[in-house]
């Protein structure tokens, strides 16, 4: 996976690392002005500019990237740029039946791709420069621990559900910054596994992670990425974990039967469960009312972009969208934009060794079924190619020890 230094020129060396540089620059950068998405300090439209900016530069980077080793990109990751390509077209093609909204659907669909586009330079980069990059994920986790318990101890608490008091956080909002460490701890986990973090400092970091999206932030979202990510972790670490997992379902199920035959359990009434979901399961059945009398060309490319915020029975004071992601881009892009954005997801983990993927993925999609999810959240989302390139070099590092 890695070139020899001897394969590389000096102008190609420094050319990598300049692009190392270049790139984690302008990720901090879009980390570090997040905070002004929800504490402005000038005004919420000027602060929003500096955010544009940050995007801007770091978008730039990573085009420039994709152009300076396109021959390598396409020989190793050709399909990522194919899949890219089909669903902006999908996106473009949606826009062009329905509402024209060129602007907002373009800036939702770099949301999803850019954190893919950002992996494949990322891995050429590791190629070349795998000392360095990996010192910048070290850096980068230490920047992000830094903002988080700055914003702690000096930002005010957020606000959730209805107006719940929670611990403060410093980037854009509470799920995004609950997200992201979700995301941080996988990246701190592959980092131990490849030998760049000390025992200690994993377990204090995944035991802090573990308090703030548990308890502190009290976004359940997160919580179900959590699992979702160590499932998949453990279902990988060996053979018998699935058969355990099985066996433990059954069990559970089983004396869960028990209680409820005798009447024991009280079974949730409609109304408890739209409020246990917090009104998800009401939006998802009007959003699926509405799929119903769709027409086929609605179907194959959505109502457009923005059309999936209605006013709803439940959520009756402002518009909200589905909070399902996928159902979002099935009324929003139809059917071809929603198999454009699963395609690129699929992609996106061929990008690095067989399985490497897995766990951080199952992470974005549970998120992504249950809320608003990592994929539309830029902040947790491009710490996702830091983490998956975190995984690749430990996985590499025990296929070396495997064949040693």
């Amino acid at each position: 996976m890695n070139l020899a230094a001897d394969e590389l020129s000096p102008f190609e060396t420094r050319v990598a690392r300049g692009f190392c540089w270049a790139l984690f620059i302008g990720l901090w950068g879009k980390l570090a002005l997040s905070v002004l998405l929800t504490h402005p300090v000038v005004d919420a439209e000027g602060d929003s500019v500096y955010n544009r900016l940050a995007d801007m530069l770091l978008l730039g980077v990573i085009f420039s990237g994709l152009l300076t080793y396109a021959d390598a990109i396409l020989q190793r990751a050709p399909l990522v740029l194919v899949a890219v390509l089909l669903g902006m077209a999908s996106f473009v093609t949606t826009e062009l039946l329905t509402g024209h909204n060129f602007t907002t659907a373009s800036f939702e669909y770099l949301k999803i791709v850019t954190p893919v586009l950002m992996s494949v330079v990322l891995m050429q980069l590791f190629g070349r420069e795998p000392a360095l990059l990996l010192r910048l994920l070290r850096v980068t986790l230490g920047l992000v621990w830094l903002a988080v318990i700055g914003g702690l101890v000096f930002l005010p608490p957020s606000l959730n559900r209805g107006g719940e008091v929670f611990w403060p956080v410093y980037f854009a909002s509470l799920h995004t910054t609950s997200y992201l460490i979700v995301v941080c701890a996988g990246l701190s986990l592959y980092l131990y596994e490849g030998g760049h973090l000390g025992r200690r400092l994993l377990i204090g970091l995944a035991l802090f992670s573990v308090v703030l999206v548990f308890y502190g932030w009290g976004v359940r979202t997160s919580m179900v990425a959590a699992v979702a990510f160590g499932a998949v972790y453990l279902i990988q670490l060996s053979r018998m974990v699935p058969l355990v997992f099985f066996v433990l379902a059954a069990v559970g199920l089983a004396l869960a039967f028990v209680p409820l035959l005798f009447g024991l359990i009280h079974l949730p009434s409609w109304d408890e469960m739209v409020e246990l979901s917090s009104g998800r399961v009401s939006m998802w059945l009007q959003k699926a009312d509405i799929m119903a009398n769709s027409s086929l060309l609605e179907w194959l490319f959505g109502h457009g972009e923005g059309s999936d915020w209605i006013v709803s029975e439940v959520w009756w004071w402002s518009a909200k969208d589905s909070h399902n992601d996928f159902i979002r881009l099935l009324n929003q892009q139809g059917l071809l934009g929603l198999g454009g954005v699963l395609l690129v997801l699929a992609v996106w983990a061929r990008v690095f060794p067989p399985g490497v993927a897995a766990p951080l993925l199952a992470a974005l999609v549970a998120s992504t079924a249950f809320s608003n999810g990592i994929m539309f959240r830029p902040q947790a989302s491009l710490l996702m190619p830091l983490a998956l390139v975190a995984a690749a070099d430990a996985w590499q590092r025990r296929q070396a020890r495997s064949t040693s």
